[in-house]
């Protein structure tokens, strides 16, 4: 099959969902599909991959790639093919990896706080700040987007139930995100040895809830007597006020922030690190960063709304989102309950079945089977 994948995001830009896009389009190269991904993003380095990367490109060449293509696949919801595949009826299969058609943020989190998800609200929302102009171009481009999703596109994907809830959409079924997580299991900790009690591990901005780790961990140490070591691990722009509400608490000794960490390093570190912490205060629309680390073999508490107690189950805590209380009473908890850990990661060896990215890539093969033969999507079952 001929798939044309277009992606708004793409290397050299670090995401999931540019991981996504690349762990995708290898997959079904490897498959034997031909696939040529299309995107905006530019790069200075040579894309050396087993398909064709082709980068801002001109308005004939998209319309010359959709010809050419049995099948276009939107690697998230983008208008960005959408008037190319207006003109030339190709079927679409449209990935939802975040809230661009429900609100105009495309997040239902804006300036450091949580804003409405549904689109007349979010309009009135966005209106009252004093942005007319961003109101009502947002209210244009998620009403485009519903009635292609909804009218032009043959399979919406939902990446979680927690999305498939939140949009609305026609041809909805739910495939979790194929991450190639079985490159983390070189981070399970063999010895019982480990520098860090608690970690996170995600980009350092407001809706990831870093700053409630914080005062949950202020919180824990003032209640153990400074009996724990917190690592975090990222970068972003909250990254100095952080540091100094650290400071500020007298922590800086309990509390390591490990920068931006990649590759064969990121796995030496986690390895040092016992149980996740993942805060997130927005509603994570899937959170990937779970499995990966599930897949090393971590314990996990999580925040409550969002995908992320979805994507976990009973194999970690969930506590509510933004509560610091709650969040240190569940970091004792489970730093004090060895039996409760040891339950956790028998329960995770079984969930990270659910994650396996061949199953996944299994799912979207047949679907794009199914909908490139003008089939029904519904006996494809949601995994």
């Amino acid at each position: 099959m001929k798939i044309l994948l277009s992606t708004p995001v793409f290397k050299p830009m670090v995401g999931g969902i540019e991981t996504l896009a690349l762990n995708t389009a290898r997959h079904l190269t490897d498959r034997g599909h031909e696939v040529v991904v299309v995107t905006p993003i530019t790069s200075e380095v040579s894309d050396n991959e087993p398909f064709r990367v082709v980068r801002q490109a001109a308005p004939g060449e998209l319309l010359d790639l959709v010809r050419w293509s049995d099948l276009v696949f939107c690697n998230g919801a983008s208008l960005y093919i959408a008037p190319y595949t207006l003109l030339v009826r190709r079927p679409v299969v449209m990935r939802h990896d975040g809230y661009q058609v429900s609100c105009i943020d495309g997040a239902g989190w804006y300036a450091g706080g949580p804003a409405p998800l549904r689109p007349l609200p979010s309009f009135w929302y966005h209106l009252k700040r004093g942005n007319p102009f961003f109101a009502l171009r947002g209210l244009l481009k998620v009403t485009a987007l519903r009635l292609y999703a909804n009218h032009v596109v043959r399979a919406n994907v939902a990446i979680s139930d927690w999305m498939k809830d939140r949009h609305p959409l026609s041809n909805h079924v739910r495939i979790h995100n194929p991450f190639p997580i079985s490159k983390f299991a070189g981070a399970r900790n063999t010895d019982g040895s480990y520098d860090y009690d608690f970690f996170f591990l995600g980009r350092l901005i407001s809706e990831k809830g870093v700053a409630v780790l914080i005062d949950a961990f202020i919180r824990l140490q003032g209640r153990t007597g400074n009996a724990y070591r917190l690592c975090i691990i990222g970068d972003g722009p909250e990254r100095n006020h952080l540091e100094g509400r650290v400071t500020a608490a007298g922590l800086d000794a309990y509390v390591h922030f490990a920068g931006m960490t990649t590759g064969s390093d990121l796995i030496d570190l986690l390895r040092r690190c016992r149980i996740a912490v993942l805060p997130s205060t927005w509603e994570e629309p899937f959170g990937g960063v779970a499995t990966e680390l599930m897949a090393a073999g971590k314990n996990l508490i999580v925040s409550r709304d969002g995908a992320l107690s979805e994507l976990v189950a009973d194999a970690g805590l969930a506590v509510p989102n933004s509560d610091a209380e709650a969040l240190s009473e569940a970091m004792y908890q489970l730093a004090s309950d060895k039996n409760l850990q040891t339950q956790h990661l028998k329960r995770a060896e079984t969930i990270l079945s659910r994650f396996d990215e061949e199953r996944l890539i299994d799912a979207y093969e047949n679907l794009f089977l199914r909908v490139h033969n003008n089939q029904s999507i519904y006996p494809i079952k949601s995994i």
